[in-house]
C-alpha cells in the first residue's frame, strides 16, 4: 500500500455499503459508525457549554442527524452536511417525525458549501483524521469561510493510542451474503499498514464478490498530538482554546483515545 493510495470504490457512493453504514449509525449498542447515545449527549453538552444564547450550528459529516437534531432540540438553528445519501434521507425524515426544523445538504464538506454563516461548526467521529493532509487543509479553509467572525470549530481526532489497537499485516476472509461489504457472498482481502512518519494508519479492503466486479476501498486514520493540531489550526487561521480527552470514556470500535478540540476563528 502506498501513502494516500486510492481505491476504485468509495464507501459513501456504493448504495449497498452506505445502507450498512446507516444501520451501524442507528445501532445504539455499538460505536461502529456513531457513538452510543450516552456519549453523544455528553458531546452535545460540551459543544454547547458556556453558550449563553442560542445561535447557528453546522454539522459536517452529520450522518443520520443524531447531533443536528440534538442541537435543534435545544433551540439552535442547525444544518447538516453529509455525502452519504442514505444517511441524509434518513435524517430528513427523522427530523420531520420529531417536529424539528433542520436543513440537510447532500454533498461533500470538501466542496464549497453555500448555507450562510455559522456560530459553530462541528465535525465528529474523527472524520478529520480520515482525510489526507491536503484534504485537511481544504476542510479547514471551507470551515473558515463558513464561520462568523470569532466563530468556533469543534472536532475530534484519534490520539497515539490508536496504534495500540491496530496490527500491520494482510489477511483474508470468506464473507456470507448480505454482510457489510456485499449483498452476495464474497472474499475480502485486507491490508493494514502504519505510516509512522506521517502518523497515519491505512486500511485496504479488496472485496471480490461471487457476482459482480471486485472493489477496492482504502481508509485512513491519522492520529495527532495537541501540539501538532495547534500548529495545523494556526496555519489555517484558528486558535485552539480548549481540548478535552475524556468525552469518549470507552469505545468498542477502533480506539477510545480520542481528543476533542475547540478552536476559534481568528
Amino acid at each position: 500500500m502506498e501513502l494516500y493510495e486510492t481505491g476504485n470504490a468509495n464507501i459513501w457512493s456504493n448504495s449497498y455499503v452506505r445502507e450498512q453504514l446507516l444501520k451501524a449509525h442507528l445501532n445504539p449498542d455499538s460505536d461502529a459508525a456513531s457513538r452510543k447515545p450516552k456519549t453523544i449527549r455528553a458531546t452535545v453538552d460540551w459543544v454547547l457549554e458556556n453558550q449563553l444564547i442560542t445561535g447557528s450550528v453546522i454539522d459536517l459529516g452529520c450522518g443520520p442527524g443524531l447531533y443536528t437534531q440534538a442541537f435543534a432540540a435545544r433551540g439552535w438553528s442547525a444544518v447538516g452536511v453529509d455525502i452519504n445519501e442514505s444517511a441524509i434521507n434518513h435524517a430528513i425524515e427523522s427530523g420531520k417525525s420529531k417536529g424539528l426544523t433542520v436543513q440537510y445538504l447532500h454533498q461533500s464538506y470538501l466542496d464549497k458549501i453555500d448555507a450562510g454563516d455559522f456560530d459553530v461548526a462541528t465535525c465528529i467521529y474523527c472524520d478529520f483524521g480520515a482525510l489526507t493532509s491536503e484534504q485537511q487543509k481544504t476542510f479547514l479553509l471551507n470551515v473558515y469561510q463558513l464561520l462568523t467572525p470569532s466563530g468556533v470549530l469543534v472536532f475530534d481526532v484519534f490520539g497515539a493510542g490508536i496504534s495500540q489497537t491496530k496490527i500491520e499485516g494482510r489477511s483474508w476472509e470468506r464473507a456470507d451474503a448480505n454482510g457489510f461489504w456485499s449483498k452476495s457472498s464474497c472474499y475480502v482481502l485486507s491490508e493494514c499498514q502504519h505510516f509512522e512518519k506521517e502518523q497515519v494508519w491505512g486500511q485496504k479492503y479488496i472485496v471480490i464478490p461471487d457476482s459482480g466486479e471486485p472493489s477496492t476501498y482504502i481508509l485512513w486514520d491519522h492520529y495527532f498530538t495537541v501540539e501538532k493540531l495547534e500548529s495545523l489550526l494556526l496555519e489555517a487561521g484558528f486558535s485552539v482554546i480548549e481540548t478535552k480527552s475524556d468525552l469518549v470514556q470507552e469505545s468498542d470500535f477502533t480506539s477510545g483515545d480520542v481528543l476533542f478540540v475547540r478552536a476559534r476563528k481568528i
